[in-house]
């Protein structure tokens, strides 16, 4: 009997939403058939059987949110019962072994030892303020030693009591060592309805948006720099290219120029292009180009990346970009296609906006947003007055990393490119 347990799918997931479900009790299944579908934060996705049996046991019902852990379907292959209960510590010498039907995607394997629920050290714990042996994501403890906060004072309110990035925020002003997510405490008041009102749960991905932003906001001093260009060029050469880019099955819109442009000026100002280690004391700068795009769903914002955009010509990043907004709107991304990002840029020009101060994608330091084009009147070189089409970008800088200027002189070369579409195509 083989019991299969929910494992992380990537990006440290912890739980998911039963979005469907294709088998039940009594069904022989093969190895790789589709057992059921979970939609997580990031992206909706296909979990497959381990093995061929009979399904004997199905422990959810759609709409259910299971954790990493769980165990979710039992499948009788033939085999001896697996035991309920967590596999004993073994010495480093002889670590557990890896329970067959744990991987989810890509054979991902998921120990059969299960931690018991955290409880809060008293002031005698031998391990007080030691983080390493707390039930926790990397980020998170990364975040805590940036922070000076000791994760054995805080109560997790994850699976198995893990603490997540929003217990740092709640928890850190009584827990930490030194200047914390809490330093000045906030005190949420209780929303008070007057009139009629209809609650419903957040979705993954909107409780993912939630933390992102809170996260971003809470950490980063930001800025935003705003500054109009003339795009009359830009859009002369894009009308030029639609011919030529339709016979190739690509469908140019303007944002691989923007990415494009963005690429080649984040090698002239490598800052924008890095992240801050806070716990070091260092920046660590990327010798790698991959441009996230901001996308709006139906079910909330989602970021694709497209990698290596500086070793892509225009055609290449538009038929990217196609794939991933297709794959956005159709929530079959993989976790791969959103991760790695090292610049972001959001086009609410497409929502009819102008003008706004997007806020970067924490660990990167820097993201463009990108304003609606119109035409408007402006005095030229000969002091003549003609209509041209102008395009208001907002830069928002990580001001800990980047000074003002430095963003000027970034978005002056950004400028510069899509002011003389050219530049790009060469």
């Amino acid at each position: 009997m083989v019991k299969f347990k929910f494992a992380d799918i990537g990006e440290g997931l912890t739980e998911g939403k039963v979005a469907n479900i294709m088998i039940k009790v009594g069904d022989k299944i093969k190895d790789g058939d589709e057992m059921f579908a979970v939609e997580t934060d990031k992206v909706n996705t296909e979990i497959y059987a381990p093995c061929d049996g009979i399904v004997s046991k199905i422990n959810m019902n759609v709409g259910d949110t299971i954790y990493v852990g769980d165990v979710v379907v039992e499948i009788d292959d033939g085999g001896a019962d697996s035991a309920d209960s967590p596999a004993p510590a073994q010495p480093a010498a002889a670590p557990a072994e890896e329970e067959k039907a744990a991987g989810v995607v890509g054979a991902v394997p998921i120990s059969n030892t299960v931690l018991a629920p955290r409880h809060l050290p008293s002031s005698n714990d031998a391990n007080s303020g030691n983080n390493s042996n707390v039930l926790s994501t990397p980020l998170v403890r990364k975040m805590a030693a940036d922070l000076k906060i000791d994760l054995t004072k805080i109560q997790g309110s994850g699976p198995n009591g893990k603490i997540m990035k929003v217990d740092l925020a709640q928890g850190g002003g009584a827990a930490a060592t030194g200047p914390s997510l809490s330093a000045m405490p906030i005190e949420i008041p209780k929303i008070n309805a007057t009139g009629a009102v209809r609650r419903e749960p957040m979705s993954p991905i909107r409780k993912a948006i939630a933390k992102q932003m809170t996260l971003s906001k809470t950490v980063i001093a930001e800025t935003t720099l705003m500054k109009n260009i003339d795009v009359t060029k830009l859009i002369g050469i894009r009308t030029q290219l639609k011919g030529q880019a339709e016979k190739q099955g690509v469908k140019l819109t303007y944002m691989p120029f923007f990415m494009k442009a963005c690429a080649i000026a984040l090698k002239d100002f490598p800052i924008l292009n890095s992240s801050y280690d806070q716990e070091q004391q260092e920046i660590i700068f990327k010798d790698y180009y991959n441009i996230g795009m901001a996308t709006d769903t139906p079910t909330g914002l989602m970021v694709p990346v497209v990698k290596a955009v500086d070793q892509l010509n225009i055609m290449q990043i538009g038929k990217m970009v196609n794939d991933l907004a297709s794959k956005t709107r159709e929530r079959k991304l993989k976790p791969d296609e959103m991760k790695d990002g090292t610049f972001t840029i959001t086009n609410f020009g497409s929502a009819g906006i102008e003008l706004a101060t997007p806020v970067i994608n924490f660990p990167e330091v820097a993201i463009l947003g990108v304003g609606i084009i119109k035409k408007t009147p402006v005095i030229n070189s000969n002091n003549e007055v003609e209509v041209s089409s102008i395009l208001p970008l907002s830069l928002t800088i990580d001001h800990r990393l980047i000074d003002g200027a430095d963003g000027g002189r970034f978005l002056a070369r950004v400028t510069e490119l899509l002011e003389s579409p050219a530049l790009l195509l060469l």
